[in-house]
């Protein structure tokens, strides 16, 4: 029998309704407990990191949980980490980043509580537990979701409170659980560089833009003394001009910072010369965050910063995504 090591955070599948509201309430073993016959396919060994909602984790947390998991891994034949959906994709891809580790990590949650009618909990840890024991999952990070296998860098929660939240976009499921086992639609495997860093000491603030948004907000996060700064920017890459300003002022000052775009889909591109626009901003000196979202850009930038915070790294670092093996994959069976 392959054995998993179960990491608990908290998060929606071990809340319950309170008068004051859903909070987690239910440990680890109280839902391995009540899921009966969910954990009968594995050695599972159960671990109690954190009781919280994922909005409130920080990045101790992450650490912390990073920690946890290269300690069991070499015992085990994979881990999944019970954690809350609000910001369960970017921890995903905080791992992703950080972990250099020889076993899968998936990490599930649910979108309704413990004690809801027809919770989703049970069905979407059966699945996780299976991924991370598959003897086709070797490493990298996923999130299971609704029978639903995603990488860790391609995932977003595309809705607030359907059970099938998910997706991955362009880059597609790396596998579903179908009634005879996984169905793979690609390799399952990292698509990031690993990044060595076990803590993280930089700061990095994430600024959104909109029609005629100043440049305040930057200025000011410039003031507090940040490491980095996220912009998510309009269409391929483009700011309103005072926000353009205020970037290349924090450039001046040695705030590296890196411009995403606020399209779900497509990539940042120098195409534009305007005041404001992405090719001007090159030549400023922004690091442009390809096609990742800006929490997850926040993310790496935080990562990249606390491993090594030399400019021309960092834009190297995002320059290299491993995301070029899509090929179809027949290995269609249970763990």
């Amino acid at each position: 029998m392959r054995s998993v090591h179960v990491v608990a955070t908290g998060g929606t599948i071990a809340s319950t309704s309170t008068g004051a509201g859903a909070v987690p309430t239910e440990s680890v073993q109280e839902l391995a407990d009540a899921y009966s016959g969910v954990f009968d396919r594995v050695d599972v060994q159960l671990d109690q990191l954190a009781q919280l909602p994922s909005s409130e984790l920080a990045t101790d947390d992450l650490e912390a949980l990073g920690d946890r998991i290269r300690a069991a891994a070499a015992d085990v034949d994979g881990v999944v980490v019970f954690h809350g959906t609000d910001t369960i994709e970017e921890t995903a891809y905080y791992l992703d980043l950080v972990l250099d580790v020889d076993v899968p990590v998936v990490l599930t949650g649910a979108q309704r509580t413990h004690d809801e009618i027809s919770p989703d909990g049970p069905a979407n840890v059966r699945g996780a537990l299976d991924a991370a024991a598959h003897d086709h999952v070797q490493d990298g990070v996923y999130v299971l979701f609704n029978e639903q296998l995603h990488a860790a860098r391609a995932v977003t929660k595309r809705h607030s409170s359907n059970l099938d939240a998910y997706d991955s976009g362009d880059y597609g499921l790396v596998a579903e659980r179908t009634p005879e086992g996984f169905w793979f639609y690609r390799q399952p495997e990292s698509l990031s560089a690993t990044i060595p860093a076990r803590t993280i000491t930089a700061t990095v603030e994430l600024v959104t833009t909109s029609t005629d948004t100043d440049g305040s907000a930057i200025r000011h996060a410039v003031d507090r003394g940040v490491d980095g700064l996220v912009v998510d920017a309009l269409g391929l890459g483009n700011v309103p001009t005072d926000v353009a300003s205020a970037i290349e002022s924090a450039i001046d000052n040695d705030v590296v910072v890196v411009v995403t775009t606020r399209c779900r889909d497509g990539v940042v591109s120098p195409v534009y010369g305007s005041d404001g626009g992405a090719k001007t901003l090159e030549d400023a000196g922004v690091v442009f965050g390809s096609d990742l979202p800006a929490h997850k850009a926040r993310i790496k930038l935080l990562v990249a910063l606390s491993a090594r915070g030399d400019i021309d790294d960092v834009r190297a670092l995002f320059g290299s995504n491993q995301h070029d093996s899509y090929g179809y994959v027949a290995a269609n069976s249970e763990p």
